[in-house]
């Protein structure tokens, strides 16, 4: 295989497919910035705070023990449960909601903080069940009544293990969570009883008020001794500001503050009153065609509607369950006049999205999408951890077996949800869930009222169309979307992007080291920073596209390090250096295995490990590891990136056609598909 090549690149100039990043998709580094789309992700599934043996304070684990004339009055500890060594010098101050995912994850979080730090962080639970999470409050209830008999934490670790499963018992939550009740041991009649105390709903209340007394606006939120943090952030984040917080309480205490007057201290050191929230621009209407096809699974009244309403959904992304729940209520209200129409879009971070996808459309092949839609909703959760999911719910819908794994494992059923993903990413279809109201596009699980104002408003539109011009079915669909298109408030110039589609003659081979066919028809420029999270798991995805395609595909690497990467460019030098003895790739690969390693690390020493690792003449690589020219080439690569507009990593380039981000196994295959075709003509 060849480690690098001349400067004869083959130019092959294809039809240009446009494969942008997909909003909570791939991730992707931008300048100095680095925008992370797992905020807007589910968080996995998580191990909560207490357990069996967790250690609970203050007379029961549902009292907290501060001492209330040393609380702080702006965040109070009061009478909240505590978790943790009740000396300890940092208080967290946690607002969640049982029903939430990224609560879920957070309390996962708090649970590693309190077991590396044991005596000096404690965890105090204040409850905010969010307005559309309806099982949440029942939940509190639950946490609350398992404290009154010393059991709040491991009853808090139940409800965040099977928040999931709180919709389908919505209808009896206090005989759902009894069962928690006697699994934990408790006195389960005194839990029934105790469940409904009115003065739960005060504890919540309470709560509630305080949270939006000191600008909480979602879940979770905290205050580690008052410094605000919100979001289901990483270990590190809570990390870097206790280790503030804990510097600090030392000082105050050597500097003569009694030790339990710490917390109010810092709390009204620390504490800042949240930014007021600045009024959200109007959004800009956008209206697409998105087409009905005849292997769509549609629903409503599929021989007239006034209305189609066509929905990018995926089957592990929880916001896709409560839009879901929004198309139940549609649907009971609108059916008469409403046609509905699912396609897929899986996220590239969310693995057993297109299986499942496949499983559901196998279903319809038997008339079943729906009921496999909707269980495979119904058991989201269970998606990542059981392997016979599938199965088990074929099974239980009654299927034929052996036409369902046959239908699956179909590759007709795998270009359909592909075909859906590239209609997705022409429509502007960028995340999920995302709907087209006749056209008009809401995006994200909005609440049902704002659904109906514009299905109020196309039924009008589509009466009135229908009377004048006669029209129905798909003709009826078209005109209305050309109506609704003409109609639609012109969107602010948006600002300049890089060009979807870059000339080949703007990329040169050079020195660059590559992989596969030299000659093949297609080349994949790869612009990447050994430092980024993003690129380590795009370099994945990439190199098994590359395996599979063969001869057929070249991959070339280029270096783009990050400015805010501190230690990436000498990991580039590092790579190249190693290239100089046909080791590029064994390099490549240890940067982006070991890639938490690199932050703060003596690159000099730590490369010279690499170097004698992969078994490279150490004094000849640290020669051309501080070679001038080793580092020109770095600076040469970035300025052809920066050249064709590559603004952030990673960055590919199939014939040219740019994907940006971590996108997935699918993305690159449909651009090297659609290359290979152009390559024929």
């Amino acid at each position: 295989m060849a480690q690098h090549g001349s400067n004869n690149t083959s130019q092959v100039v294809i039809a240009s497919i446009l494969s942008s990043v997909v909003a909570f998709g791939g991730g992707y580094m931008v300048g100095g910035t680095q925008t992370q789309t797992n905020g807007n992700a589910p968080a996995e599934a998580a191990g909560a705070i207490g357990g069996a043996a967790a250690p609970t304070f203050g007379g029961d684990s549902a009292r907290g023990a501060a001492n209330l004339g040393d609380d702080s009055s702006k965040i109070p500890v009061g009478t909240s449960a505590v978790y943790g060594d009740p000396d300890a010098l940092v208080t967290v101050i946690e607002f969640s909601d049982f029903q939430c995912p990224y609560c879920n994850k957070g309390a996962n979080t708090l649970k590693q903080l309190v077991k590396k730090y044991p005596k000096d962080v404690k965890i105090v639970f204040k409850h905010h069940p969010l307005s559309f999470h309806k099982e949440a409050p029942f939940a509190s209830r639950a946490a609350l009544a398992a404290g009154e008999q010393g059991k709040f934490w491991e009853m808090h670790d139940l409800l965040f293990q099977n928040y999931s499963a709180f919709k389908a018992n919505a209808q009896d939550m206090k005989g759902y969570t009894a069962g928690f009740a006697g699994k934990l041991g408790l006195d389960v009649e005194k839990y029934k009883a105790d469940f409904d105390k009115p003065e739960y709903q005060a504890t919540i209340d309470n709560d509630m008020k305080l949270a939006a007394s000191i600008g909480v606006r979602g879940t979770p939120h905290f205050f580690i001794n008052g410094s605000r943090m919100s979001g289901a952030q990483p270990l590190n984040a809570f990390e870097d500001v206790f280790k503030e917080r804990l510097t600090e309480a030392k000082a105050m205490i050597k500097s003569g503050t009694p030790k339990s007057k710490v917390y109010a201290a810092a709390v009204e050191k620390n504490f800042k009153a949240a930014e007021a929230k600045k009024p959200k621009a109007a959004p800009q209407t956008k209206v697409a065609m998105v087409p009905v096809g005849p292997n769509d699974m549609v629903k409503g009244n599929t021989t007239d509607p006034l209305v189609t309403i066509v929905e990018f959904s995926e089957f592990q992304c929880p916001y896709c369950v409560k839009g879901m729940n929004v198309v139940d209520e549609i649907m009971k209200n609108h059916s008469k006049d409403v046609r509905f129409v699912f396609k897929h879009l899986p996220l590239n971070f969310h693995p057993q999205a297109e299986p499942a996808a496949r499983a559901a459309l196998a279903a319809g092949k038997q008339g079943k999408f729906w009921e496999m839609h909707d269980q495979l909703f119904n058991r989201q959760k269970e998606l990542k951890t059981n392997q016979e999911l599938f199965t088990q719910i074929a099974k239980q819908l009654g299927l034929n077996m052996g036409k369902f794994e046959t239908d699956m494992n179909d590759p007709a059923l795998a270009a359909q949800i592909k075909a859906d993903m590239a209609l997705a990413s022409k429509v502007g279809a960028r995340g999920t869930p995302n709907f087209f109201v006749n056209g008009v596009q809401i995006v994200g699980a909005r609440p049902y009222p704002s659904f109906k104002a514009e299905i109020d408003k196309q039924v009008a539109l589509a009466k009135k169309i229908k009377k004048e011009k006669g029209l129905k079915g798909d003709a009826l669909y078209a005109e209305l979307v050309a109506v609704n298109t003409k109609n639609a408030p012109k969107a602010a110039p948006a600002p300049a992007q890089p060009a979807a589609k870059v000339d080949m003659k703007e990329f040169s081979l050079g020195k660059s080291y590559f992989k596969g066919n030299k000659n093949a028809p297609v080349k994949i420029y790869e612009f990447s920073d050994f430092q980024c999270p993003y690129c380590s798991k795009a370099d994945a995805t990439i190199q098994q596209v590359v395996k599979k395609y063969g001869d057929k595909v070249q991959l070339v690497f280029k270096a783009f390090p990050l400015n805010f990467h501190k230690e990436a460019e000498a990991a580039h030098r590092a790579a190249i250096a190693a290239g100089k003895q046909g080791k590029f790739w064994e390099m490549h690969d240890l940067f982006f295995a070991n890639q938490r390693s690199l932050k703060g690390a003596d690159m000099d020493s730590l490369t010279a490990g690499y170097a004698q690792q992969i078994g490279l003449n150490v004094e000849k690589f640290k020669k051309d590891y501080n070679d001038p020219s080793t580092a020109a080439q770095v600076k040469s690569e970035m300025a052809e990136g920066s050249k064709i507009g590559v603004r952030g990593t990673p960055n590919f380039f199939i014939n040219g056609t740019r994907i940006v981000g971590a996108q997935g196994v699918p993305a690159f295959e449909a651009a090297i598909d659609e290359a290979l075709k152009a390559a024929k003509k």
